[in-house]
This record gives structure tokens, sequence and C-alpha cells, in this order.
């Protein structure tokens, strides 16, 4: 039914036909054929093809990436009152991929989209307002908008949440609170709000301390690459802190940490070499990682 329609040049059709082709449902999956059709009823006006059109043109799905492109298709639908595409038209403006880096105009599409309920437009316009990038720096402002994409569950509002509540900064310190909000964005694998959480379990802070749940979080985080989980882990293992004391586990940890500039997990890395816990000693090593520190 949708082929005929969409051959008979209804738009409607056309997008639908274009979701099938793309997604392989009821027909062999093909990006190319998608796009056609996407065009097809992005060029009768269709909102929802001119958004996704865009998007094949940001990923390069189906056409060569073409940012350029990209923002054409966006704008179109951005006028029309479509958030993600308002969204996205002020990621582009904000990168400048595709047309020339506005930071103004970036904030202007983040809050046409934020004030329609767009949770990831919200925790934009939050770092716009937090960075004083494309308007007037204002952190009570990042607050606001960061509480409001957080509350949609946009997993990096949550975590910056999580920061305002931890360091105090525009409303009073509450870790229970700090707790709250990056265990929710912990537990949707943000991994710098599972470090923090790994940190506040083993301090005991906004929870009871529990080390095991420390290493948890912290294992969560590392394994994703952070860099101040992966030292945290190793400090663990050196300690014998919610794990059983393993100077080799140690100087994994401390070294995938080191390895990425950690001066912490640096200094560590060669107190290990020189003690030769968990590695075999050298001393030249050792200096080598004291002096990076």
């Amino acid at each position: 039914w949708y082929q005929l329609s969409a051959e008979q040049g209804d738009s409607n059709a056309q997008y639908y036909l274009g979701t099938l082709y793309e997604e392989g449902l009821g027909v062999e999956q093909n990006y190319e054929l998608a796009v056609d059709w996407y065009r097809k009823s992005a060029e009768q006006g269709n909102v929802d093809a001119q958004f996704v059109l865009g998007g094949c043109y940001c990923l390069g799905d189906g056409v060569e990436q073409d940012y350029s492109k990209a923002f054409k298709w966006y704008q179109l639908s951005a006028e029309q009152g479509d958030s993600d595409a308002q969204y996205y038209l002020g990621f582009l403006y904000k990168k400048g991929l595709g047309i020339e880096q506005n930071y103004e105009l970036a904030v202007d599409w983040y809050r046409k989209s934020a004030e329609q309920g767009n949770a990831d437009a919200q925790c934009c316009l939050g770092a716009c307002y937090c960075l004083g990038d494309g308007v007037e720096q204002d952190d009570f402002m990042a607050f606001r908008w960061y509480q409001l994409s957080a509350e949609q569950g946009n997993s990096n509002a949550q975590y910056l949440l999580g920061n305002y509540y931890r360091s105090g900064q525009c409303v009073d310190q509450d870790y229970s609170a700090a707790f709250k909000w990056y265990q929710l964005s912990a537990e949707q694998g943000n991994s710098d709000a599972q470090y923090y959480l790994g940190l506040l379990y083993g301090e005991g802070a906004g929870i009871e301390q529990n080390l095991e749940l420390a290493v948890y979080w912290y294992l969560k985080s590392a394994e994703q690459g952070n860099a101040e989980a992966q030292c945290s882990l190793g400090d663990c293992y050196r300690l014998g802190y919610g794990v059983e004391q393993d100077y080799s586990t140690a100087f994994k940890w401390y070294r995938l940490s080191a390895e990425q500039g950690n001066p912490a997990a640096q200094y560590y890395l060669g107190l290990l070499y020189e003690n030769g816990a968990g590695v075999e000693q050298n001393l030249e090593l050792a200096v080598d990682w004291y002096r990076k520190s």
C-alpha cells in the first residue's frame, strides 16, 4: 500500500516507505532507496522526512556524508517546528559543521527546541549557560536547564546535576541528592557518573559506605576508559579496599590511567616499579613515571 501511494506522490507514504527500507521491515534493507524516498517526501515539505534526510547526510547513511546538506534539511524541518531538527541545527551551529560556527545561533535553536521539551536541547542549552557560549554565563540558568533535562532522563544532565549537588554550587550541598542523580545517570552507562557513584560509596557520602559497591562502580567506569576510575580502582587493589589486595591488578589499572596522563596514577605506577610490587622492580621506569607525574 505504501509503495502504491508513494508512487502516486503521497508524501507521508513516501516517508514511511523510506523508513521501511531503512529498517528492513517487509523489504530488504536498502539505505540508498530509503534516502531516495525520504528525498521525494522531503521535497514536498514533509517535516519528518526533512529531519530524517538531514540525519542521513549527517551520518553518511545511504549517501556520502555532507554536513552542508544535513544543515539544509535540518533547517527546513526546524523552521516547521520540529524540535529534534532544531536541536541538531543548534548542534551544527555550535560545532561549525556545514555552516560557519555561530554560538549565538546555536543558543537560539537550542532554546527553540528546549522550550518544546527536548531533553537533549535542554542539556546543551544548560552547557551554553555554564560555559558562557553564545550567552552570558549564568550558573543558575545552567542548573535550571540541566534539571529540566535530567528529569526527562538525560544521562549527561543527570550527571551534571549530581555535580551541582555534590559541590553545593547554586544549591545547598546535598550528597543524598548527588547520589540520586549519579545513580540514575550511572545506570544508563555514563562513565563519569559511575566514577562519582563509586566515590560516594567509598566515602559513605549520601549513602552508607560500601567498599564493594565502590569497586563495582569504579570497574564499570574504568572499563569504559575513565582515567579517574582506573586510578581509583588501582587504589582499591593496592590497599585491599573492597577487594582482595592484588598489586598486579593494581599495576594494570594504574598503567591504563597513567597512560592517559593521570598524575596520581603515574606516581603510584612509579611506586610499584620502585618497590617491585605487582611488577618486576625497575628503578629507571620508576623515575620515568615519577617525572611524568
